[in-house]
């Protein structure tokens, strides 16, 4: 039996296809890593407002990689959606702070006003380095506040107090 020959456009449609399928069929995103802190950070808190705990766990990392790819899915979740909680927020805008962190050039820190109703607290996060882009790697969640009490005058949830 004579094979017919594939023509050539055809060919490299079915190769695209099945390129496709396999990036698809992988267990990780093959999302790059923003390019900048800023890129970072704002596409994490465009997960949390879109309530994606993959797209979170696919920004926030080490140097080696995305939790993503690293963590047990359980505690990965637990995790994610607490941050989620802290940092729920109906915009956000970054302040001029963006230092080195003392550990040198592969982590930033930037400060970032989050705005929830009239509470507006500013939040530093950590960012590193992870191959050619930028994760998220800590944030002070204290500086946050509590997200179920109300402000005080200064736009900032104030310590929790016996009674209230």
């Amino acid at each position: 039996m004579r094979r017919l020959p594939i023509p050539q456009p055809l060919r490299a449609a079915g190769l695209t296809l099945a390129i496709a399928s396999l990036a698809a069929c992988g267990g990780h995103s093959s999302n790059v890593a923003p390019a900048d802190p800023e890129g970072a950070i704002r596409a994490f808190l465009n997960a949390v407002k879109a309530n994606s705990l993959t797209g979170m766990a696919e920004r926030w990392g080490t140097d080696k990689g995305p939790a993503s790819q690293s963590m047990n899915q359980q505690e990965l979740d637990k995790r994610l959606t607490v941050m989620r909680s802290f940092l729920v927020h109906d915009s956000f805008e970054f302040q001029p702070r963006n230092t080195m962190d003392a550990t040198g050039a592969n982590q930033r820190v930037l400060d970032v006003r989050i705005t929830r109703g009239n509470c507006q607290p500013v939040v530093p996060f950590t960012v590193v380095r992870w191959g050619s882009g930028w994760l998220v790697y800590a944030i002070d969640l204290g500086a946050a506040g509590n997200p179920a009490r109300p402000c005080d005058a200064s736009g900032t949830t104030g310590p929790t107090k016996p009674g209230t």
